[in-house]
């Protein structure tokens, strides 16, 4: 979204050409014409892939392993064993089971999953273990062929593998050893990347199940931003619509933040320019393919919406910001839920240190991103105020509430000063196994000097993992997510001597810094989603002659 809301201005990461990161103060000042530009979004889309660290027995066999060998990318294959015929059980007869051949290539390039195909004699069942854990049992084909994928997460399981495939009869089993190679690109290489129209605008990014991108923002018609949404192949970034860019509101303003539905639903959260030049968030539901379903959120005027998640059942919990009517901003949480009632609309919290009552509506609150986990949907942000003494500072927030009522639980997380690292926000979170991931930026007490922040917190409030970046006058995180393998991959901005760029980061497990291209001219990464091999497609801007445009990416890991 890019103007100024009645509410505040909040962060546009090519307005920051002009300085500095956003400050507390951006986001304090009222301007009734709302004709400023602004820039706020939702954090990341994490696909699951479908495998399995479950087990089974292991049957007895006393047949030997046979290790496949092959050229690249050919498919490799057992020997050609003969039936041991029947064998007693019993009072029952069973065959001896056998492996005729096992259809895997002998090299991966690409993450993603890899065909698997077994042909058997005299077998009912087919499992499969990777290096020892347990995958999805086969599925059974008819005529002794059994089908199923092993999973590549591309260069982080470069190197020798071993499958072990077990064909099963009751209690006989026959076993064969089949070693393959990964030799993927590696992390922080750049497969594609699409530019978009002068004028457009970028916000975020999620990831449809079949691995293909939904990006949300705005695209100039008739000289103004519109809110817009599209759809892109994983495999080339191709456009999937027919219809290409769909415009979803005829009024100025953007899509600033997007969820997919379990059924591939896709939940929009845009601000539009009323008739009155009035901003309003609006919230609703979309098919798969981006048109509207009828179902909508009822808002008003007054608020402005930075972020969405959806929930398991296909409802969402969303968060913004808007004036409390008392001196301050607080955080506004709008819940619909998977049945379509309106459950809470432009809710406030307001930030109370220690709970104590004299405090209330002394710090100005916003939020930026939401992330659903169990019962409680996390809203990361900032809250400004006197955290000490009697000066004014931002610090990045994240609060725990009720995903049904809306209701704080504890603990409120209020971002740790350092050194002289005293000012802060967080832009975006992310679930990770431990708690919550978020990426933010730390400052100086003057704010002249900046720095990419990542934290992991736990549900206790403990920061166990910190990871602060280089300083510079400007940098600032936007997005996170985590990978499979516990990498924290974030995107953020970054002075590059004397212009701003988009980088991308991989950090913890998975290390790299890729950068989008070298320019005299501005650039930002402003969202990103993994699929469910962990490849990363970034979202973001770049300037040509002076003008703005949306530019996706997807990068190797």
């Amino acid at each position: 979204m890019l103007r100024r809301t009645a509410a505040a201005i909040t962060l546009t990461a090519l307005a920051a050409c002009s300085g500095h990161a956003p400050a507390w103060a951006d986001f304090a000042a009222h301007d009734a014409a709302h004709d400023s530009e602004m820039s706020v979004g939702t954090g990341s889309t994490t696909a699951d892939p479908s495998t399995t660290d479950g087990s089974q027995g292991s049957a007895t066999t006393d047949a030997l392993p046979m290790t496949a060998t092959g050229e690249p990318e050919d498919t490799a294959t057992t020997g050609d064993p003969t039936s041991d015929g029947p064998t007693s059980s019993g009072s029952e007869s069973l065959l001896q089971p056998r492996i005729l051949e096992v259809g895997m290539p002998a090299i991966v390039h690409l993450a993603g999953p890899v065909d698997l195909q077994v042909s058997t004699r005299d077998a009912s069942r087919v499992r499969v273990k990777l290096d020892g854990v347990e995958l999805d049992e086969l599925v059974d084909q008819g005529a002794g062929v059994f089908a199923g994928t092993v999973p590549c997460f591309g260069s982080v399981d470069n190197g020798a593998h071993t499958l072990d495939v077990i064909a099963l009869n009751d209690s006989l089993a026959d076993l064969r050893a089949i070693d393959f190679q990964v030799a993927a690109p590696p992390a922080g290489d750049l497969a594609w990347a699409v530019p978009y129209p002068i004028g457009s605008r970028a916000r975020r990014i999620v990831v449809t199940a079949e691995g293909d991108a939904i990006e949300v923002g705005a695209i100039e018609v008739d000289g103004a931003p519109r809110p817009s949404i599209r759809k892109r192949s994983g495999k080339n970034g191709a456009e999937v619509w027919a219809e290409g860019t769909i415009v979803l509101d005829s009024r100025e303003g953007s899509v600033d933040a997007a969820a997919l539905t379990p059924d591939g639903r896709i939940w929009v959260a845009m601000n539009v320019r009323q008739a009155d030049k009035a901003w309003r968030p609006r919230i609703l539901l979309l098919d798969a393919d981006g048109h509207e379903t009828g179902i909508e959120m009822p808002t008003e005027a007054g608020a402005t919406v930075g972020g969405i998640a959806a929930d398991g059942a296909g409802g969402f919990f969303a968060v913004g910001f808007a004036g409390s009517g008392l001196g301050d901003m607080d955080v506004v949480i709008w819940r619909m839920n998977g049945e379509h009632v309106a459950v809470f609309s432009a809710k406030p919290w307001d930030y109370v240190p220690n709970g104590d009552k004299n405090l209330a509506h002394s710090f100005s609150d916003f939020a930026f991103d939401v992330v659903i986990k169990g019962a409680a949907a996390w809203v990361v942000g900032a809250s400004a105020g006197k955290h000490e003494g009697n000066e004014t500072q931002a610090r990045g927030l994240l609060v725990p509430l009720d995903l049904e009522t809306g209701a704080q639980f504890d603990p409120v997380i209020v971002q740790v000063p350092s050194g002289g690292w005293r000012q802060g926000m967080y832009l975006g979170a992310a679930a990770h196994p431990d708690g919550i991931a978020v990426v933010g930026y730390g400052a100086t007490a003057d704010s002249t000097s900046q720095r990419i922040e990542i934290a992991i917190y736990d549900a206790s409030g403990s920061r166990i993992w910190f990871q602060p970046e280089a300083a510079a006058d400007v940098a600032y995180g936007t997005a996170v997510a985590v990978n499979a393998h516990g990498g924290v991959i974030v995107t953020g901005v970054v002075r590059d001597k004397d212009v701003l760029r988009g980088v991308l980061l991989g950090r913890k497990s998975t290390l790299y810094d890729h950068k989008f291209p070298p320019s005299a001219e501005p650039s930002a990464a402003l969202g990103l989603a993994l699929d469910a091999w962990d490849q990363v497609f970034v979202i973001g801007e770049v300037t040509a002659g002076g003008m703005r445009h949306a530019r996706v990416a997807f990068v190797r890991q």
